[in-house]
C-alpha cells in the first residue's frame, strides 16, 4: 500500500513538473515573440524617424525660401507706400509696375505630413521615448497645420482679389518663366498702362497696408514654425542615436 501510494505521488509530481515546464515554455515563447515584435516595431520606428528627419530638413528649406520672399515683398510694399506718400515722386511708372509684379504674399507653406501619419497609423509613434518630441510633433502636424491652413486660405483669398484689381487697373501684361524662381517661377513685365488716379487712391493704399499686415502675420507664424521644426529635427536625431 505504501509503495503504491509513493508511486502515485511520484506520478502526480512528474506530471505537475511536466505541466509547469510546458506552461513555462509556452510563456517563454510568447515573451520571446513579443520581444521580437517590439524590436521589429522599434526598428521600423527608427527607420520612419530617419525619413522624418529628411522631411523636416526639406520643410525647413521650404520655410526659409518663403520667409525670404515675404521679407522682399514687405520691402517692396514699403517702397510703394513711401512713393504714394510722396505723391509718386520716388519711383517711375515702370518701377511701380515691376514692384507690383514682384510682391508675393500668397505663397503658402505646405508641411509634408506623410511620415508622421505613418508613425501614427502603425503604432510606432507610441514607441518614441522622448515625450517632448511626441508633444512637438502632435502640435506641428495637428493644431499648427490647421492654423496654417486657415491663415493661408484667408491670405490667398485676399491676394487673389487684390492681384486681380492690380492687373486690371494697370493693364499689366507679362511673360511667365515657370523654371525660374524657387517655388512658383518669375514674371517679367512686358506691357502696362499706368493708372495714376488708382495708384494714389485710398483703395490701393489700404490694400498695400493690409498686405503688410498679412506679411507680418505669416512671417511671425513661419518663424515660430521653423523654430519648432529645427527643435523636432534635433530631437529626432537624438531619438535614433544620431549626433
Amino acid at each position: 500500500m505504501t509503495k503504491t501510494s509513493n508511486n502515485f505521488k511520484s506520478f502526480i509530481r512528474n506530471n505537475i513538473i511536466q505541466a509547469v515546464v510546458i506552461i513555462l515554455s509556452v510563456l517563454l515563447s510568447f515573451y520571446l515573440e513579443q520581444r521580437r515584435q517590439v524590436n521589429i516595431t522599434k526598428q521600423e520606428k527608427n527607420y520612419l524617424l530617419t525619413d522624418l528627419t529628411k522631411t523636416l530638413e526639406s520643410d525647413i528649406d521650404q520655410i526659409e525660401i518663403i520667409l525670404e520672399g515675404l521679407g522682399n515683398s514687405d520691402k517692396n510694399l514699403v517702397k510703394l507706400l513711401n512713393d504714394i506718400n510722396n505723391n509718386h515722386t520716388l519711383l517711375s511708372d515702370r518701377e511701380v509696375a515691376e514692384i507690383l509684379l514682384q510682391i508675393q504674399i500668397g505663397t503658402s507653406f505646405f508641411p509634408q505630413d506623410g511620415i508622421f501619419n505613418e508613425l501614427i497609423a502603425n503604432g510606432s509613434f507610441n514607441l518614441i521615448e522622448n515625450e517632448e518630441l511626441k508633444a512637438l510633433l502632435l502640435n506641428m502636424y495637428t493644431h499648427k497645420k490647421e492654423r496654417n491652413y486657415a491663415t493661408s486660405v484667408e491670405i490667398d483669398n485676399f491676394n487673389l482679389l487684390w492681384r486681380r484689381q492690380i492687373m486690371g487697373n494697370f493693364r499689366i501684361q507679362f511673360n511667365y518663366n515657370s523654371y525660374d524662381g524657387e517655388i512658383y517661377g518669375q514674371q517679367e513685365l512686358t506691357r502696362f498702362r499706368f493708372n495714376r488716379q488708382y495708384y494714389l487712391s485710398n483703395e490701393l493704399y489700404g490694400a498695400l497696408s493690409q498686405s503688410r499686415i498679412y506679411v507680418g502675420m505669416y512671417t511671425r507664424f513661419l518663424n515660430d514654425q521653423i523654430n519648432e521644426y529645427q527643435t523636432a529635427l534635433a530631437l529626432s536625431k537624438t531619438e535614433i542615436g544620431e549626433d
